[in-house]
């Protein structure tokens, strides 16, 4: 064992070092990673590729003004002023109130532990018993593991056809997540779209 000499005040820190091939502990896996490797023997599919393909949506969801901040509630017009007022909350702009997007995302995840037989998180618990839910108070985690949850009980979402390249981003989120009909759609594709080519540049 060393010591590295603090240069403040603060307790100098004292790192292992760890000889003949030894490696350092690791931590126990959070509840999200119990959750993603579930999804993953379930539907198939990498790690890699949910995480792509969350922070695709989350990306385009949580726009320029908001980029990734899981705190990002919806702007809405108020006069010639964006606030942040609007329904859409947190990463994936789940949707808060009462038989909205939010606590029907919370609900099929509460059932898919159920149905899987696993120990529901607090959290989760918590939510359940909700009447609406703003899930931008919520960790990023957390949002992710509501994502998830929510599609895996969807009637018709299928992480499997995303995963094996049949179904692509735009189309997973245009036809399960956003909220507009088929006359939007040329416009909510674009958008989307050049929200992807914004991203990349960011990448």
């Amino acid at each position: 064992m060393r010591t590295l000499k603090s240069k403040s005040n603060q307790p100098s820190v004292r790192v292992r070092k760890y000889q003949n091939g030894g490696s350092a502990p690791t931590d126990p896996p959070s509840e999200f990673d119990k959750f993603l490797s579930y999804t993953i023997k379930k539907k198939g599919g990498t790690a890699e590729q949910y995480a792509d393909l969350m922070n695709s949506i989350a990306f385009h969801e949580t726009g320029p003004q908001q980029r990734m901040s899981p705190n990002a509630v919806q702007l809405i017009e108020r006069g010639d002023t964006l606030v942040p007022e609007g329904p859409g909350r947190g990463l994936f702009m789940f949707e808060a109130g009462d038989d909205m997007g939010g606590i029907t995302a919370v609900n099929r995840t509460y059932k898919e532990y159920k149905d899987a037989g696993m120990d529901v998180p607090e959290f989760l618990e918590k939510a359940y018993s909700m009447k609406s839910i703003d899930l931008s108070k919520y960790t990023p985690e957390q949002q992710k593991i509501i994502f998830l949850g929510n599609y895996l009980q969807h009637p018709k979402a299928n992480f499997s056809k995303v995963m094996k390249g049949e179904e692509s981003y735009e189309d997973f989120w245009f036809n399960y997540h956003q909220a507009g009909g088929p006359e939007v759609k040329d416009e909510r594709i674009l958008a989307f779209e050049e929200s992807q080519k914004a991203r990349s540049k960011k990448d």
